[in-house]
């Protein structure tokens, strides 16, 4: 185990801070950077008293040296540790296998970001754990690119511009083994929303192997997910709430099983099978409870067995 970490009852400590159950630490045969917004002056990212001034800068660290093949540090894994209150960076950059960990506190119990994420680069195995994003315009709050597999967001917050519509908080094109983990997209504070929350698109790599677990994703549509992919195997998600103006799943895939999630749609249901609040698979979907206009209860409402 790496140095700081400790076991507690209910699972993985650092310094004190109770961490994710699926939260890893980081491999300790990788190397570690370091951000901190109020640094005097910017060093090399080696520790706290030599950290970077932006995030940008220890997360292209971390991607030329796990890149460095002359010592194997493509098969470890960086880290990079932030913390700052009012970061404010577009970031553009994310880093081959690296976890990017906030630490210290903004106005809640993680560091935002200010600057809509729009990664122009595919890495593979990019995490991020206990972080705020705040878009400063329509875009997407957070643009995973074609062939970027493995991206994971533990412990997330993407909010919205208020006042104005994102397209999207967060889109994730051609993407797999992706995992949305106790991550929350936000309406903003007039309860305004996204055109859609979490938008999964692309005609390549779909979503095989996906998984969403006990998040929160709210929009006009909540979450949508294209039909042109075959590469959708093994999607999963878990214990997760939407709320929508009217759709709070359109999986036009139909391959994603949806398990003891809560929906909560301004509209009505439509009928029986929910049609104006979710397009789903309904074989797929087990234990789920919808509230809309005209519907309090479990969904899809099946017949009795004979």
């Amino acid at each position: 185990m790496a140095e700081g970490y400790n076991f507690g009852a209910d699972g993985p400590y650092f310094r004190g801070q109770s961490m994710l159950p699926s939260m890893y630490p980081p491999d300790p045969s990788g190397k570690t950077f370091f951000m901190d917004l109020n640094i005097r002056s910017s060093g090399d990212g080696s520790s706290w008293d030599e950290a970077y001034s932006t995030v940008a800068a220890a997360l292209a660290a971390a991607d030329t040296q796990i890149g460095l093949s002359a010592n194997r540090a493509w098969a470890k894994r960086n880290t990079v540790y932030f913390c700052g209150d009012g970061i404010a960076e577009a970031l553009v950059l994310a880093s081959e296998k690296t976890d990017l960990i906030g630490v210290g506190t903004d106005v809640g119990s993680f560091p935002k970001i200010t600057g809509n994420f729009t990664i122009g680069t595919a890495v593979s195995g990019f995490r991020v754990f206990n972080a705020g994003f705040v878009p400063t315009t329509t875009a997407p709050v957070i643009t995973f690119p074609a062939g970027m597999h493995g991206w994971e967001l533990h412990g997330c917050h993407l909010y919205k511009v208020e006042g104005v519509t994102n397209t999207a908080q967060l889109l994730s094109t051609d993407c797999r083994d992706w995992f949305l983990n106790n991550s929350f997209i936000y309406p903003d504070a007039g309860a305004a929303k996204s055109t859609i929350g979490f938008n999964v698109a692309g005609t390549a790599a779909g979503m095989g192997r996906a998984r969403i677990r006990d998040s929160l994703i709210v929009g006009t549509e909540a979450f949508n997910v294209v039909d042109t992919s075959a590469y959708y195997e093994g999607a999963t998600c878990k214990r997760t709430t939407f709320i929508a103006t009217a759709l709070c799943i359109d999986d036009n895939s139909d391959t994603m099983a949806f398990i003891d999630c809560r929906l909560i749609s301004a509209t009505n249901s439509g009928n029986g099978a929910g049609s104006t609040i979710v397009d789903w698979n309904a074989a797929l979907c087990c234990g789920n409870e919808a509230t809309s206009l005209n519907h309090n209860g479990a969904l899809p409402v099946l017949s009795a067995h004979a």
